[in-house]
């Protein structure tokens, strides 16, 4: 063989193993600069990339929040402190819910020592303890119990439902005397408050503290609705104002 031959055969082979090795030392595509490797290249067959969506939560036909109930004048002395103590009785109700106590009701020393405590503040705070506003009640819940309370104005009962499927307690200021109690002393209270504890397909499930007999009183939304109340101070009496006090941990 011609030594030019020869030469030619040696590069001809250098060339075959240069690209052997060349090709075996290949850098993958994802380590190459500027490249993006197409994610659905790497999947499994019959999986998607998308998220599956997610299924929301069945909402409740009917609820009931394990609220301890006590009627405002445990001991059944309606003096006129207790007489006004829908408040501070309201306020420990949802007070005991959220500490987990899960007696069905109250007992009526621990109710009494419970709304002694609650009016000393509001006299200390307001100067007065026997009427109080949805704004202070809400405040005084606050400061003692150190629970949150807010005070949503024309309420809806898609809010009372949704609160309540949140967790939260209901506490609805009302003219006492269009809520058509039967077991209210008449002529009833002209400034009430009651807790909304849950709801049926057809009414709202409340503890009234108004009454002995007010655990799990049944009232329809358009009964509490239409006879709306707040405290003024200014006028001494009330003023229709539609409010709830939304009570959670």
């Amino acid at each position: 063989m011609k030594k030019s031959s020869l030469i030619v055969v040696v590069l001809l082979a250098g060339a075959v193993v240069g690209g052997v090795i060349l090709s075996q030392t290949k850098p993958p595509a994802s380590d190459i600069p500027g490249y993006t490797q197409n994610p659905a290249s790497s999947m499994k067959p019959g999986t998607s990339s998308s998220p599956k969506p997610s299924v929301p939560a069945a909402i409740p036909a009917t609820l009931s929040l394990k609220v301890p109930f006590t009627p405002q004048a445990p001991t059944g002395n309606w003096d006129q402190l207790h007489n006004e103590a829908c408040e501070e009785a309201g306020a420990i109700m949802a007070e005991a819910y959220f500490s987990g106590d899960t007696r069905a009701e109250l007992p009526a020393t621990e109710v009494e020592d419970q709304i002694t405590k609650l009016t000393n503040w509001e006299q200390s705070t307001f100067g007065y303890y026997l009427d109080t506003t949805a704004q202070e009640t809400a405040q005084m819940i606050q400061s003692v119990y150190g629970l949150h309370a807010t005070v949503v104005q024309n309420y809806t009962e898609a809010e009372i439902k949704q609160a309540l499927q949140e967790n939260e307690v209901v506490i609805i200021p009302v003219n006492g005397q269009l809520i058509g109690n039967p077991y209210y002393r008449v002529p009833g209270p002209i400034y009430h408050m009651l807790v909304v504890r849950g709801y049926t397909a057809t009414q709202l499930i409340t503890n009234d503290s108004g009454t002995k007999r007010g655990e799990n009183y049944l009232y329809s939304f358009s009964t509490l609705k239409n006879a709306p109340a707040d405290w003024d101070h200014a006028t001494n009496t009330i003023d229709a104002t539609s409010l709830m006090i939304v009570v959670s941990k």
